[in-house]
This record gives C-alpha cells, sequence and structure tokens, in this order.
C-alpha cells in the first residue's frame, strides 16, 4: 500500500492525520521490508525530529488495529510490522539478528486442509512463525573456529538497515 493508500484509509476510518502519524505513513509505504518499531522511529526521524518513539507506536497500534498492518512477532525479542495484505504470509525468523523473511506455500494450505478434514475442525486462520538463523548468521557462527574462541567472542546483534524505496 503507498502512503498516499494508508492516508486515505485513516480519513476513511475517521482519524486526523497528525505530523506523527503523516511521517509514519510515508516512511511504511515506501518499506521494502517489515519494519520494527525502532528502525520505523529512526526513518521518521530523518523526515521529522520531533517524532517521538511512543508517537510511532501508538501509530502502529491503531493501523494493526484497522487492518492495515500486521503485526509479526519474532521469538518475543523483536516486533516487526508489515503492511497487511489480503493474502497471508508466514515467517522465517533470524534468532540471531532478528531478520524476517516472508513466505507463502500452498504445501501448507494443503496440510491445513488435510487437518481440517482429519479433524473436522474448522480452521479460520493460522499464523506460521518458524524459528533459526539466516544465511549470514549461521556463516559467522560456521567461521568460528574453535568451541572456546566461539565463548570467548562477544556477537553483538547486527542492527537491521531499514530500506525505503
Amino acid at each position: 500500500m503507498s502512503s498516499a493508500s494508508l492516508h486515505q484509509a485513516l480519513r476513511n476510518h475517521g482519524f486526523k492525520l497528525t505530523r506523527a502519524r503523516h511521517a509514519v505513513l510515508q516512511v511504511l509505504g515506501q518499506a521494502s521490508v517489515h519494519l520494527k518499531a525502532t528502525d520505523l522511529h529512526r526513518a521518521v526521524r530523518a523526515i521529522d525530529p520531533c517524532v517521538g518513539l511512543a508517537s510511532v507506536y501508538r501509530t502502529l497500534d491503531l493501523l494493526s488495529r484497522l487492518g492495515l498492518l500486521r503485526l509479526v512477532h519474532t521469538n518475543h525479542r523483536h516486533r516487526h510490522y508489515a503492511q497487511a495484505t489480503h493474502e497471508h504470509a508466514h515467517h522465517l525468523l533470524c534468532n540471531d539478528c532478528g531478520r524476517v523473511v516472508e513466505f507463502s506455500d500452498c504445501q501448507v494450505e494443503r496440510l491445513i486442509k488435510t487437518l481440517a478434514r482429519r479433524t473436522r475442525f474448522v480452521i479460520e486462520g493460522h499464523s506460521i512463525e518458524l524459528y533459526g538463523r539466516c544465511p549470514d548468521c549461521h556463516q559467522a557462527l560456521d567461521h568460528e573456529s574453535t568451541p572456546a574462541q566461539a565463548r570467548s567472542i562477544s556477537r553483538a546483534p547486527r542492527k537491521k538497515e531499514v530500506r525505503c524505496v
């Protein structure tokens, strides 16, 4: 969804377009990746340095309640937000750096239909999050030569880059 579409959706629901909301919607409309609130805040402050983190969280909460954003929980250490689409998606989540990769797979849909038939359960929705290490973090772990060195190296989590299109 473009920032103009997000603006219009807020207006259609009767909400004002404050300066903070305008900046948040501008960043969200250009984002090509899932964003953490802190990454979003950093990008928003480049547009308007007066916008506080609390305003970003309030706007994210509002957009989530309106169904314009999806909250993606990542191993309870990170919460990422993605624009809501009519298609659902599943997520691969890196335990080390917090990277989120979205995927959809018809095999999962087939499994859900099979489970519904077998259990006679009416499945109304689902969410799948798979946890592990992204290729970069896995490769970094492989490059640590000995277990003693691995324990002595303090690996700070990589900061996720905010890429705006």
